[in-house]
This record gives structure tokens, C-alpha cells and sequence, in this order.
């Protein structure tokens, strides 16, 4: 079995968090799925390693395409759109193999250790849909609708608007406590019913992460994730050792290689990474590998596109120590069905594992009809 032809199409117009798709073709007919973020600087990516490395070739040879395509990257550094391309291709190549062996991706991996993915909700939003406002204006009601369908936890960006003002070096304690006024609603109506993560997006500096940790103690925090850029381990390590709350990070590290300091140095409770920027199912897989022998649980982002969410639940399905995983309703309400069939299915506050081979899901038809939709073939 060869790869014949890789294609790239991406929905132009949703917003935020945009992605594309990738599908990789063969000559017995096979077709590989996959997803990566930013597609004006990933998609040239995609092309260079499909022509490199994977036109002509045996799409079963996953580790040899991976490892050939991360030496080439590696050589300028790897952690950007290079990487995300890889984690694409690398998706797309899992869903063949899932398809040949007429098995799900997680029975390739080793088989499922659970039946079901316990999920959390990210406050964003997508057209009318605005968990984003609802949050920080409606908490309550917010917090009524996820228990309602048994989601016990939900994220959002808490202190983003008081860090941009001053790139993140002050923030009044009157500041930090009117940003977590929705918190403190929350935690006064419904106690320990649910969790609230917070999420940093790398703005602060040491002092006033500690400043804000310190603060939240007094709530039921999930885990302040990214407070401060991950750059340096030993600092998030000192950050960890001045609150009781738990730490989580790092989506921005792409790879083991990447995230074995932050875990050697206790930078992290938590180890959190994107299927579709870290280097695909292979390298989440083995991330979970790395962080089961510091004895961490593993919480995958995402925030994109239903074929990371996918790609995720296999992984997630499969390591013993994935503790929870990132869903974003807005989207799954939003354009998940305008774009794969079948869609995701939550109940009671747990994703299912996918159904049938593969990924368990492919591109709607309509997709290629899409007024938005920019389609590149490479062959």
C-alpha cells in the first residue's frame, strides 16, 4: 500500500481557535484524517513533509515518517509549525492503520482501561454562542446548565485583562478579588458541586502568579494552569512550592523532550498537551508514558476542531493515567456537525469512546461544498 495524494482543507471562516484538516489517500482506497491548528503558517509544513516523506510511502510506516520528519524539523528548532504539521500527518497515518486493522485507534495502542472520558467544559464562544459572557455575567446559570448534564468542572481565562495593561508585572488585590467575583458566586451557591480551573495563557511573572494563587486558595480551584510561561521549570517549581493549589502545564511544550524538564524539575500536577500540536497520537501517547512514571495524570487540551477531540479520546481511552479532558460546548453546540459525522457523544458529564474503525468519524460531503472552504491537493 502506497500514499498517493495528501489535501489540506481548511473552513476559513471559524473563529476563534482556527484549524484545518488534513487527508492523506492510498491506493487500496484508505483515507487518513487529521487536524492542526493555524493554517497560513502549517499548511507549507504539511506540504514539505508530505512530498519529503510520505508520498509513495507505506502510510503503516508511522514511526519512520514521524522520526524523519522531527529530525528535519529539529534542525531549526521543531517547536512551531513544523511540529503542528507532524501532529496532523501523524493522525491522519493512525486512522489508516486503525482502518486496515478494521479496529478503533485505542485497540492499536493497547487496548481501552476505561469506558467512558470524564470531560470539562472551556468557557469560549463561537457566533451567538458565548460561554465567555455567560461566565463572568451569568455564573450561576452557567454552572446550572454544565450540572445538569453531570459536567463538574469548567475553565476560563480569569485574569487576562488585568495582565495585559502592565504585561503581566501588577495587579491590585481589588483587581484579582473583582475578576473572581463569578468564582466566589460559584463557590458560595454550590460549594465542592463543581470546579473552577483557571487559565493563565503564560501573562504573569512569579511574584504576582504567587500573588494570585495565594488568592484562589480560598475557592474550589481544579488547577491554575500556565500562570506564568513555562520557559523555566524552576520557576514554575518555586510558584508550586508557595500555594497548595495544584499546577498544570504545559500545552506549549511540544514534545517529551520539552516536557521532561518541567516534570524532572515538579513544575507541574498536571501534565497538559494538545494532540494536535504536540506531535500527534504518537507522541500524546508516549507524553502520557513519560508523565505515568513521574506519577502525574495527564489532562489533554482541547480547544479546536472535532477531529482533536477524537484523536484525543483514543489516547485518553487508553493510558491509565488520564485524569480528565478538555471540551468546549460552544463548539460541540457550535460547527462540530457542520464539518464530521458522527460527532462526538457526551452523557452525563463523560465522552464515549469512539465507535467503529479508526478515528470513528470523517468529513461531512458538504464540507467541500463550503463557501468558506480552501482545499490543497499535494501529490
Amino acid at each position: 500500500m502506497k500514499i498517493t495524494r495528501v489535501e489540506t482543507l481548511w473552513p476559513s471562516s471559524i473563529e476563534p481557535a482556527p484549524f484545518f484538516f488534513v487527508q492523506i489517500y492510498t491506493d487500496e482506497g484508505f483515507i487518513g484524517l487529521g487536524q492542526a491548528p493555524d493554517a497560513r503558517r502549517t499548511i507549507p509544513a504539511v506540504e514539505e513533509w508530505a512530498r519529503r516523506f510520505l508520498l509513495g510511502q507505506n502510510p503503516l510506516d508511522i514511526e519512520s515518517f514521524w522520526t524523519r520528519a522531527y529530525e528535519a524539523a529539529h534542525y531549526h528548532g521543531f517547536a512551531g509549525a513544523e511540529m503542528r504539521a507532524i501532529s496532523a500527518l501523524d493522525i491522519a497515518l493512525w486512522d489508516i492503520a486503525a482502518q486496515v486493522a478494521r479496529q478503533p485507534i485505542y485497540q492499536l495502542l493497547g487496548g481501552k482501561v476505561r469506558e467512558r472520558i470524564r470531560v470539562y467544559n472551556t468557557c469560549s464562544n463561537y457566533r451567538e454562542l458565548n460561554d465567555r459572557i455567560l461566565v463572568r455575567q451569568k455564573p450561576l446559570q452557567l454552572v446550572e446548565e454544565l450540572l445538569a448534564n453531570g459536567i463538574t468542572a469548567f475553565k476560563y481565562a480569569v485574569f487576562d485583562h488585568i495582565a495585559d495593561p502592565t504585561l503581566g508585572h501588577y495587579g491590585s488585590l481589588d483587581d484579582i478579588a473583582k475578576a473572581c467575583e463569578p468564582i466566589r458566586q460559584v463557590y458560595e451557591q454550590y460549594g465542592t458541586a463543581i470546579e473552577v480551573g483557571i487559565e493563565g495563557h503564560g501573562k504573569w511573572d512569579l511574584p504576582m502568579a504567587t500573588r494570585i494563587a495565594q488568592y484562589l486558595e480560598r475557592f474550589n480551584i481544579m488547577w491554575l494552569e500556565d500562570l506564568m510561561r513555562p520557559d523555566q521549570p524552576e520557576q514554575l517549581a518555586r510558584l508550586r512550592a508557595r500555594t497548595r493549589l495544584p499546577l498544570a502545564g504545559s500545552e506549549r511544550f511540544f514534545t517529551r523532550w520539552q516536557m521532561l524538564p518541567l516534570m524532572q524539575n515538579g513544575g507541574t500536577d498536571i501534565v497538559i498537551a494538545d494532540v494536535t500540536w504536540c506531535g500527534g497520537i504518537s507522541e500524546l501517547k508516549k507524553l502520557a508514558v513519560l508523565a505515568e512514571t513521574f506519577q502525574l495524570p495527564i489532562a489533554p487540551h482541547d480547544h479546536t476542531g472535532p477531529v482533536g477531540l477524537f484523536a484525543t479520546a483514543h489516547v485518553m481511552a487508553n493510558v491509565p493515567n488520564g485524569l480528565v479532558m478538555e471540551t468546549t460546548r460552544v463548539f460541540l453546540d457550535g460547527y462540530y456537525a457542520e464539518l464530521v459525522e458522527p460527532t462526538p457523544v457526551i452523557r452525563n458529564g463523560h465522552l464515549l469512546l469512539p465507535e467503529g474503525v479508526g478515528l470513528g468519524t470523517k468529513l461531512r460531503p458538504q464540507v467541500r461544498e463550503r463557501a468558506d472552504i480552501v482545499i490543497q491537493n499535494f501529490e
